[in-house]
């Protein structure tokens, strides 16, 4: 880890929320790195508290404000100091954003704000972050080509690895989701959204969670106690 944004990412990966992170300029800190860290390998945080070699890259800019010569108002520097870094994250990640990205950034606060219905933000801002970049990009799909079984069927086998999703032979509009999960508020709420927002309306689902449905002379499938009868 070398850089401000890395560090980000690592809190990304830690489960630790970007804004919960505080930046601290390091007094004796390495000067071939940003970050200063113990094992300059670590791909993780392990504390909220990051310490900062703000004359890394920036010391045209920074070597006047925070230069630690200067006494008095410690407080107020160290804040701006951590309010600087904060700005300078979101600036280091938004270099070669494309167009799409900034559209999928608005999609996701359209989502979240409410836009699409309540149950729809729930559900979106229970999404796995490592997930729902792509999931955007799904629905991004869906309003370019429109809604089809088939992105229905590739969205669920993102989202849910062991899913299947199968044509019923009795209605053409019905669909069989064998989800592989065990079935729960959350994942329901999740499930509803997904169904809502990508399956054809004029289609119906049949949900099955963590049994699959029997199917004759495929033993996987013909287990008892671990298939349900449709």
């Amino acid at each position: 880890m070398n850089y401000i944004w890395e560090a980000a990412f690592a809190a990304d990966q830690s489960g630790i929320p970007r804004e919960k992170i505080t930046y601290r300029s390091v007094r004796n800190g390495s000067p071939y790195a940003e970050v200063v860290l113990e094992n300059l390998n670590s791909n993780t945080l392990e504390s909220t508290e990051v310490e900062i070699n703000p004359l890394y890259r920036f010391a045209e800019e920074f070597s006047a404000v925070f230069d630690d010569n200067v006494e008095g108002h410690e407080k107020i520097r160290e804040l701006l100091f951590d309010i600087t870094m904060h700005y300078m994250v979101q600036a280091d990640l938004r270099q070669g954003l494309s167009r799409q990205e900034y559209a999928l950034r608005f999609l996701l606060k359209d989502l979240l704000d409410g836009v699409c219905g309540q149950k729809a933000a729930e559900a979106v801002a229970h999404f796995e972050k490592a997930k729902l970049r792509r999931l955007l990009g799904f629905i991004w799909k869906l309003y370019r080509c429109g809604s089809s079984i088939f992105l229905f069927r590739e969205v669920m086998r993102y989202m849910y690895p062991a899913s299947l999703v199968y044509a019923s032979n009795e209605q053409a509009r019905d669909v069989l989701v064998y989800i592989g999960r065990k079935d729960t508020a959350q994942e329901r709420k999740r499930i509803e959204f997904l169904q809502d927002m990508f399956l054809p309306i004029h289609f119906q689902a049949f949900l099955f969670w963590d049994k699959h449905f029997g199917i004759i002379d495929v033993e996987e499938t013909m287990l008892l106690d671990e298939m349900v009868l449709f």
